[in-house]
C-alpha cells in the first residue's frame, strides 16, 4: 500500500534542501556531479522518482550533465563534451557557460510554478517538456495546486478524453479540473497513472486491402478466424506479425472499413494463400457495429494509413479511443484489456513500436556452482520396486526437513506454497478476506498473497491491469457498477463506490476453503515446516503440452441475462512451467519432476519444441555469464529455459512397453536405470536394501517353501519363453516377511498367487496355457493335486460330445484345453515343486 505520508514528508525535505531561492545561486557541482545523491538533479530524476517518474533518455534532458566516463568524444553542432561534462551546443562554448543558462531557466520556472501560471510555463522553450514539468510540480502551492504528477500527455489526454496533441498546460488544468475535493495531490496523481495503466496497450492495426485479397478470400479467413499477411511485407511489418506474441491485441481492417478486434492464438505458420505468405489464428473481441469508411485521419495505425501490420502508438491511444474503438466498435481500451485478460501482457514498447519480449524473472543469484541436472528412467518389470526406489530418493534429496524458523518466515512459505498453484481469482478472493472484504485494485496489488501469485507466474508488470480485468471477469451478472459482456465463473465479486471492491453472490460457498485456510495462517496454523521440492505427474494416451507447458483452459462464460452462456479460455502453466517457476526462486536447491509411467505418453505431443531444453547442456545455468538461447512458448510467446536445478525423474514399467520402443528423442537425453527382480541369496555391503527375499520361507504342513528359489526359478522359465523386461518383482512376495502366523503367512503366498502372479502370467503369455504350466513346472509334477494348471483328461470325450464322434479332430487343430485348478493354491507342495526336481 501507497505511504502517501512518506512521500510528501520526502517532498518537504527536498524543498527543505532546495529552497526556491537557492535555485538562482547553486554551483555547476550542486547541480550536477556524477555519483552525488545530493544534487538537484539526482534528487529531480531519482530522489522523487516515487512522486512522479521522469526517467528514460538521455542526461541530456538536463541541459548540462557531469559525465561519470573521462573518455574523450567529439563535440559537434549539436552535443558538446568536456572530460568532465555534456551539454547542449546551443548553451554555450563550455560546460559553465551552458550551465549559467540553464541555471537561469530553473530557476525561471521554479518562479512561475510558485505563481501558478500554467500558461507562461507551457510557453517556456527553454527546458525539456518532461524535466520542465517535474521541477513545477515541486514547486507549486501544494495547497492549490495547478500541476498533478503525471509528465507524459498521452495518459492525461486518456484521463479527459482528449488527445495527446493537445498542449501539457491545457492536459494538467483539465486534469486538476477533476480533482475530487480535499483528495491530495498525490493521491490524485496515482489515481489518473493507475487509470492510464489499465489503457495502456499494446494494440495493432492488420489490413486486408482489396489490391491482395479478393473479397471472398476476407471472408474465409475471417470465417476461419484466420489472420494473413505477406512475410516479406516491408518496413519489418511482416517481421513484426511473425514475432508479435501471442496474446497479441489488434483491430482488423477490409480496406478502410474496421471489422473486428482480436487477439492472437497461435504462432505464425505458413499460409496456402502463397508462397511467402504467413497466418495466425485469432480470438474474437469484439466484432464492428459499424463497417462504413474510417476518415478521422490517414496515421500509419488508421484504417486509411498506408501499412499493412502497424501499431497505435502510445501518444496516439486516446484518438485510436475516441475515432475508432468507441464509434465503431461500442468499446473503450479498459474493456478491451478486461476482455483479453491475463493472455495480454503490457510490456513496454521501444520506439519501433515492436514489444519487447517477455521476459524471464529473474532468478536470486546461485552462490554455488550447481551439480549437472539429472535426467533419469527407472525401469523394470512390475513390482521391482520403482516406486519406492524413487520415494526414498524424494525423501533424502529434495525434502528439507523442519527448521526452526520464526512463524513470519512460516508464514511466508505456507504463502508461497499456495500461491504458487493457485488461480488469480483465488489469490484476489484470498486477499479480499483477509483484507475485511473490501479493497482496491492498488490496495490488492500490494497484498503478500498477490506479490506471491505475481512471482510464481513470473509476473514483473500489469499485475495491477490484470487484477482489474479478473475481478470484472469474474463480478455478478446483476452488477450496476461493472457492464461487460463476458464473465467467468465464479461470479463472486462487485465494485461498489469509489472503485472498492467486495463479495457478491455465494462467495461464502465458493470461497470457503480459501477463507479457511487464510484463517488458519493467520492463526499460525501452517503445518509441518516440512518444504516438498518435488511433483508428481502420471503420463497417459491423453496427456499432452497444455498439461504440461502451458495451455488454453475452458472457462464458464456466463451471460449477463440469463447466467449461462458459452466457454472462454483462459492461459495456464502446467506442471513443469510450474515446477521451472518454483525452481527458479531458490536456485542453490535442487527440484524433481517425477512422470509415472512415462513410457505411456506421447513424448513429442507431451514436450513439443522443449525436448531439446532439457538437455544439460542446453539448461539455464543461473547466475553465469552466458546462457542457451532460449526458446517461446507456443501460447504465451514468453521466452523459456528449464533451469539447471529441476531433474526430470521417470519410471516406466517395461511389461507395458519394450525400453527399444521407447521415443528415440527420449532415450538421447536420459540416462536409465535398470531395476530388475532382486533374488540374490546375500544382501550387497554398500546395499541395505538388497536381497529382500533372502532366507525368506513359508510353511505350511511341515513343508518348508524358499520364496527366494521359487521366484528365481519362475523368473529363469519366464525369460527363457518370452524375455526379461517380463519377469515378475520381488516387490510382490516381500509382504510376507513381516508375518509371524504360519496360517496367515500361507494364505497370504496363496493369495498373491491367485490374484497377482497368475493373472499376469495370462496377460503375458495371452492364455497360452501350456507356457505357464512350463513356468511353474506344473508339466513337471507328478501330483496333479499340486498342478495349478491342468490339462482336461476328458478332452477326447468333450470334443466327440460337442462335435460327433466320426471326424479326426486333430486335422482341424482343435485346441487342448485346461483348467486353473483351485485346489492346489492351498497345497504347499504346489510351490515347492516349482523350484524343486521331482522325486524319481
Amino acid at each position: 500500500m501507497t505511504d502517501f505520508q512518506k512521500q510528501y514528508a520526502k517532498w518537504d525535505e527536498f524543498l527543505a534542501a532546495w529552497p526556491r531561492e537557492r535555485l538562482a545561486t547553486m554551483t555547476l557541482d550542486e547541480y550536477t556531479q556524477a555519483g552525488s545523491t545530493d544534487t538537484f538533479t539526482y534528487w529531480i530524476e531519482a530522489g522523487l522518482e516515487e512522486l512522479g517518474s521522469i526517467w528514460g533518455g538521455s542526461a541530456f534532458k538536463f541541459g548540462v550533465y557531469s559525465r561519470k566516463a573521462n573518455d574523450e568524444k567529439s563535440s559537434g553542432a549539436k552535443l558538446s563534451y568536456s572530460e568532465t561534462h555534456g551539454w547542449y551546443s546551443s548553451l554555450g562554448e563550455s560546460a559553465e557557460e551552458a550551465f549559467e543558462k540553464v541555471r537561469s531557466y530553473v530557476a525561471q520556472v521554479a518562479e512561475l510554478a510558485a505563481r501558478g501560471n500554467v500558461a507562461s510555463i507551457e510557453a517556456f522553450e527553454y527546458l525539456g517538456e518532461a524535466f520542465k514539468w517535474k521541477i513545477a510540480f515541486h514547486y507549486q502551492d501544494r495547497q492549490a495546486p495547478v500541476i498533478v504528477g503525471v509528465f507524459k500527455r498521452a495518459p492525461l489526454a486518456m484521463y479527459v478524453g482528449s488527445t495527446a496533441k493537445d498542449p501539457m498546460g491545457s492536459l494538467q488544468q483539465a486534469t486538476l479540473a477533476q480533482k475530487p475535493p480535499g483528495l491530495g495531490v498525490l493521491e490524485f496523481g496515482k489515481q489518473v497513472w493507475e487509470a492510464w495503466s489499465q489503457k495502456n496497450l499494446a494494440i495493432w492495426k492488420l489490413s486486408h486491402g482489396g489490391t491482395d485479397f479478393s473479397d471472398d478470400e476476407r471472408q474465409r479467413y475471417m470465417h476461419n478466424r484466420l489472420a494473413v499477411i505477406y512475410g516479406n511485407t516491408a518496413k519489418k511489418q511482416g517481421e513484426n506479425f511473425i514475432n508479435a506474441p501471442v496474446g497479441t491485441l489488434f483491430f482488423l481492417g477490409h480496406g478502410n472499413s474496421p471489422q473486428l478486434v482480436g487477439l492472437f492464438v497461435s504462432k505464425a505458420k505458413p499460409s496456402s494463400k502463397g508462397d511467402g505468405w504467413v497466418q495466425r489464428e485469432y480470438r474474437v473481441l469484439k466484432t464492428a457495429t459499424r463497417k462504413d469508411r474510417y476518415k478521422d485521419n490517414s496515421k500509419g495505425w488508421s484504417p486509411q494509413g498506408n501499412s499493412t501490420f502497424w501499431r497505435v502508438g502510445e501518444n496516439d491511444l486516446p484518438l485510436f479511443e475516441n475515432t475508432l474503438l468507441n464509434p465503431y466498435f461500442d468499446t473503450d481500451l479498459g474493456e478491451l484489456a478486461t476482455l483479453a485478460g491475463e493472455l495480454l501482457e503490457t510490456k513496454s514498447l521501444d520506439g519501433k513500436g515492436v514489444a519487447e519480449p517477455i521476459s524471464e524473472p529473474e532468478s536470486p543469484t546461485v552462490n554455488k556452482p550447481m551439480a549437472a541436472c539429472i535426467n533419469r528412467i527407472y525401469y523394470g518389470p512390475p513390482g521391482t520396486g520403482k516406486t519406492k526406489a524413487v520415494l526414498d530418493l524424494l525423501r533424502t534429496e529434495y525434502t528439507d526437513e523442519p527448521q526452526h524458523i520464526n512463524a513470519e518466515e512460516r508464514k511466508r512459505q505456507a504463502i508461497a506454497q499456495r500461491m504458487a498453484t493457485a488461480r488469480w481469482w483465488e489469490a484476489a478472493a484470498a486477499a479480499l478476506y483477509d483484507m475485511g472484504g473490501e479493497a482496491k485494485v492498488p490496495q490488492l496489488a500490494e497484498h503478500p498473497f498477490i506479490e506471491a501469485i505475481a512471482q510464481a507466474k513470473g509476473r514483473t508488470t500489469g499485475i495491477k491491469q490484470t487484477l482489474w480485468g479478473m475481478l470484472q471477469r469474474h463480478t455478478i451478472t446483476d452488477s450496476e457498477t461493472v457492464n461487460i459482456t463476458l464473465r467467468l465463473a465464479p461470479a463472486i465479486f462487485d465494485k461498489g463506490e469509489n472503485s472498492v471492491w467486495g463479495f457478491a453472490g455465494e462467495w461464502q460457498e465458493v470461497c470457503s476453503d480459501l477463507a479457511e485456510w487464510v484463517d488458519s495462517i493467520n492463526k499460525g496454523e501452517t503445518g509441518r515446516p516440512e518444504r516438498k521440492r518435488y511433483r508428481f505427474v502420471t503420463f497417459h494416451q491423453s496427456y499432452g503440452y497444455e498439461e504440461f507447458i502451458e495451455g488454453l483452459r475452458p472457462v464458464l462464460a456466463l451471460d449477463d441475462e440469463t447466467e449461462v452462456g458459452g466457454i472462454a479460455y483462459e492461459l495456464r502453466a502446467g506442471v513443469l512451467k510450474e515446477m521451472c517457476l518454483e525452481a527458479r526462486q531458490s536456485p542453490d536447491k535442487r527440484f524433481a519432476l517425477v512422470i509415472d509411467e512415462i513410457n505411456r505418453g506421447n513424448i513429442s505431443k507431451i514436450f513439443g519444441e522443449l525436448i531439446t531444453l532439457i538437455e544439460q547442456d542446453k539448461r539455464d545455468p543461473m547466475g553465469a555469464s552466458s546462457s542457451p538461447t532460449p526458446v517461446r512458448l507456443a501460447y504465451s510467446g514468453e521466452p523459456f529455459l528449464v533451469p539447471a536445478n529441476v531433474d526430470i525423474i521417470g519410471t516406466m514399467n517395461t511389461a507395458d512397453r519394450s525400453l527399444a520402443l521407447l521415443d528415440t528423442a527420449l532415450r538421447r537425453r536420459f540416462e536409465f536405470e535398470p531395476l530388475m527382480p532382486d533374488t540374490r541369496a546375500e544382501k550387497a555391503p554398500d546395499e541395505p536394501d538388497s536381497a529382500p527375499l533372502a532366507g525368506l520361507t513359508v510353511t505350511s504342513s511341515g513343508v518348508l517353501i524358499d520364496v527366494r528359489r521359487m521366484l528365481e526359478r519362475i523368473n529363469d522359465r519366464i525369460e527363457a519363453l518370452y524375455d526379461r523386461d517380463h519377469t515378475i518383482g520381488h516387490a510382490y512376495l516381500t509382504q510376507l516377511r513381516g508375518m509371524t502366523d504360519e496360517g496367515e503367512q500361507f494364505a497370504a503366498l496363496a493369495r498373491i498367487f491367485r490374484k497377482r502372479i497368475l493373472p499376469l502370467l495370462e496377460e503375458y503369455f495371452f492364455e497360452d496355457w501350456q507356457k505357464i504350466r512350463l513356468v511353474l513346472a506344473d508339466n513337471q509334477k507328478t501330483d496333479p493335486a499340486t498342478q495349478f494348471i491342468a490339462e482336461k483328461e476328458d478332452h477326447e470325450q468333450d470334443l466327440a460330445s460337442l462335435f460327433g464322434g466320426e471326424d479326426d479332430f486333430d486335422f482341424y487343430a482343435a485346441k487342448r484345453r485346461y483348467e486353473i485348478r483351485e485346489t492346489a493354491f492351498d497345497n504347499p507342495r504346489s510351490y515347492l515343486g516349482i523350484y524343486e526336481s521331482p522325486s524319481p
